[in-house]
């Protein structure tokens, strides 16, 4: 058969070249008619104008392949193809074509609870519009979600296609059920976990006046059953197994969820073994790791005991270590081995360091974030990830990448990737209510990546911005008028002062405030010089030196005010020498969730004049943690917080210590707490306090409501100790652009007759 083929094909091949020699080529044939066959819908016109295909055009095969594809894409038709008929000396092209059906109607049938327009916003299709079956099932789901947010579990909601497709009228039928509110979940076969411990593990949560509805959710119940069986083996019951059930009150609106748990044995580690280890020997390994033998095998601690390797292994330079563990059950019942495979990899150093993606900050501000220096330095992967952190937190960037590139052998380059922030900085307008300070407005410059070399050529530059910018300082003018307090402040921060770790802070103020019995004002300046301890047995620390010179007037004195501040009338110049230390070791600056933070200070008053000489001791700290993180990545957080202060000297009546309000003891209103004197019983301060507290934070719903209970206790001046309790809410809500609010409910345990105690306490504020 080989053989006639080939035959065949010479000659036929020989032909084609002769007849390509004398110059003979085939016919063009033209396009004689275009027509169209299964239209029913759609105008012919505006078919004909979609392919493109006129009469008298040479007939080109691809051509009409792109017309089908056309069709197609228009998304008015099931399918489409072209079939041509000879018409000599040209051909007659029909675009055979299936058209989708249209939508003429859409209605809804069976709901009672919702109206027909509250739908409307969940249905994409439109009338008119050929059926988009995509659109139709997200729609669907869309009023399934709807129902169950309101309570309905059982919702049922479906659609008829055959009709859609035979008539065009799209109807949704909606079998809505009962409507029940969760009341109570309750958990069944649980020996080593209270209820309340295996509440905070699940999703699924009983109905909340205002706060929670208390719908039931299949899909989050199933959610919550995988969670509390992860919970059960990440605690060591390996075998454990959760399933759920509801129970429906005699009238069907009441509802409880019932989890059901077979616990299974505990398991507990038999033995644990390194594998592949050669840089690290196995005692430096062990001591690493927080699982250990005969303790209960955990998930979590396993997964933290890889990280901790992980990461000493990355500070070594082996950035490409790879972590293995395995479990294997042992021969004895209830125990398990545990097996470390590490692939160390190679040690690697410093090469280059790449800054991309800064257009106008300089290079030097994004370098100076990594303290990693070629060629010595090794390739320390928590400096790595440490800069990547600060790149981000400073506000210049809005996103930032670092990461190790190369193939030299021992060697790996640094490419430090940003991507600067849109704006050059914020001019804001705001207003804001506190218990604390009443009625505040708020107009701010801010300035992130300010450069004060950077001076504008044109006013345009200035107003539009495109001056002062890209060195990394940071400029802030603020203008904040009030009812109670009205204080100015000009600030200039530039972070590498000199190209080194040192902080140089410049600031100017103007401050006035009504307090009960005169008014004070202040006006001065600051000079501070911090220094970030970045490497040797001081990193993580800063420290800092700030001078401050100013006056102070204490005006408008009530005719009773009390002795101690009449002895302060007028105005006088004070000036202070600060040494500050401070240890962050949080997550975030900004909002922190797990770490601790440590504040020592001494300021000494008139070392350079002035007519008061004393000083001033204070010390905080602050611990958080997360207690939990529930299935949407929300945190359960606890916050404790201490602080303290002594006066050593005879310090003035302005610069003591005073307590109450937000941020000291809640329940008492702002400076509510201390020595009382006069006979409008002034509260004078004292030369010592003393404060702490505790703070639950929690969700509550969605991402930025969250809720907190507090307990805040402490003195000031006197032995008498206050104490309060209290909730209260966190969240935002957009009038005319995002407004932060803060509502809490404070109730003294122990106070004073003098005392001046606020149970309702708030923040609004608004930015236009």
């Amino acid at each position: 058969m080989a053989r006639v083929a080939w035959s065949l094909a010479v000659p036929a091949a020989w032909l084609v070249c002769l007849s390509t020699a004398f110059g003979q080529e085939q016919p063009v044939r033209n396009i004689t008619a275009v027509e169209f066959t299964g239209l029913t819908q759609a105008n012919e016109v505006f078919v004909r104008d979609l392919v493109g295909v006129r009469i008298g055009q040479p007939l080109d095969p691809p051509l009409l392949d792109e017309a089908v594809v056309r069709l197609l894409r228009s998304g008015r038709f099931l399918s489409a193809r072209y079939v041509l008929t000879d018409d000599d000396p040209g051909a007659v092209v029909t675009f055979e074509l299936r058209e989708r059906p249209v939508v003429t109607a859409i209605r809804f049938e069976g709901n009672s609870h919702f109206r027909d327009g509250q739908f409307k916003t969940h249905v994409t299709q439109a009338i008119g519009e050929p059926v988009d079956w995509f659109a139709i099932r997200d729609a669907r789901d869309a009023i399934v979600a709807k129902y169950r947010d309101a309570g309905f579990g059982d919702i049922q909601v479906g659609y008829d296609t055959e009709g859609v497709t035979r008539s065009g009228e799209l109807v949704f039928t909606i079998e809505e059920g009962l409507l029940v509110r969760i009341r109570e979940i309750s958990f069944e076969g649980n020996e080593a976990f209270d209820e309340g411990t295996l509440k905070r593990q699940v999703d699924t949560k009983t109905a909340m006046w205002i706060f929670r509805s208390g719908s039931f959710d299949e899909d989050r119940a199933e959610a919550d059953v995988a969670q509390l069986q992860t919970f059960y083996r990440d605690e060591g019951y390996l075998d454990a197994r959760v399933s759920y059930r509801r129970e429906l009150s005699d009238d069907g609106e009441d509802l409880t969820v019932v989890f059901t748990i077979e616990e299974g044995a505990r398991y507990s580690i038999e033995a644990i073994e390194f594998r592949g280890n050669s840089v690290l020997k196995e005692n430096e390994l062990s001591q690493l790791m927080n699982s250990q033998v005969g303790q209960t095998v955990s998930r979590l601690k396993i997964a933290a005991d890889v990280r901790a390797i992980q990461k000493r292994y990355g500070e070594l330079g082996h950035i490409y270590v790879a972590v293995q563990p395995s479990r294997v059950f042992s021969a004895r019942p209830g125990l398990v081995r545990i097996t470390i495979d590490i692939a160390e990899g190679e040690q690697y150093r410093v090469g280059r360091v790449v800054v991309r993606g800064n257009a106008r900050t300089r290079d030097k501000v994004v370098r100076r974030a990594l303290n990693l220096y070629p060629p010595d330095d090794l390739f320390d992967m928590t400096e790595v990830q440490e800069a990547q952190r600060r790149l981000k937190e400073s506000r210049i960037f809005d996103s930032a990448r670092v990461y190790p590139v190369g193939n030299q052998p021992g060697v790996r380059d640094i490419v430090m990737d940003v991507q600067e922030a849109e704006k050059a900085g914020d001019f804001i307008f705001g207003v804001g209510v506190t218990s604390n300070a009443g009625l505040v407005g708020n107009v701010v410059l801010d300035l992130q990546n300010f450069d004060i070399s950077d001076r504008p050529r044109s006013l345009q530059e200035l107003l539009k911005l495109r001056a002062f910018f890209g060195g990394g300082q940071h400029f802030r003018l603020e203008v904040q008028p009030g009812t109670e307090l009205s204080r100015f402040r000009l600030d200039f921060t530039e972070p590498y002062w000199m190209d080194k770790p040192l902080r140089l802070d410049v600031s100017a103020f103007l401050f006035q405030r009504a307090r009960n019995s005169y008014d004070e004002r202040r006006g001065g300046v600051t000079f501070s010089l911090g220094r970030r301890f970045e490497r040797g047995r001081l990193r993580g620390w800063s420290g800092e030196l700030a001078l401050r010179a100013e006056q102070v007037s204490l005006r408008e004195l009530d005719l009773f005010a009390a002795r101690e501040i009449r002895e302060e009338e007028g105005s006088a110049v004070q000036t202070s020498l600060k040494v500050s230390l401070v240890r962050d070791g949080t997550d975030n600056r900004f909002i922190p969730t797990s770490g601790s933070r440590l504040r020592l200070a001494y300021e000494q008053f008139g070392v350079f004049g002035g007519e008061h000489m004393f000083g001033r001791l204070t010390a905080g700290y602050t611990w958080y943690k997360t207690l939990d993180t529930d299935l949407q990545d929300r945190k359960h957080v606890l916050k404790l917080r201490a602080e303290g202060g002594a006066m050593i000297g005879d310090a003035p009546v302005h610069e003591r210590f005073y307590a109450g309000g937000t941020g000291s003891i809640r329940g008492f209103e702002f400076r509510g707490v201390g020595r009382r004197s006069g006979l409008n019983t002034d509260n004078i301060g004292g030369d010592y306090m003393l404060l702490g507290g505790a703070e639950y934070a929690f969700p509550l719903v969605g991402e930025n409501i969250r809720g907190f209970y507090f307990l805040d206790t402490g003195w000031v001046g006197t032995s008498d100790v206050r104490a309060s309790i209290g909730a209260g809410a966190r969240f935002t809500i957009d009038v005319f652009g995002p407004v932060p609010l803060e509502l809490g409910l404070g109730f003294p345990l122990t106070s004073q007759s003098d005392d001046e105690t606020q149970v309702f306490s708030f923040l609004v504020g608004r930015i236009f």
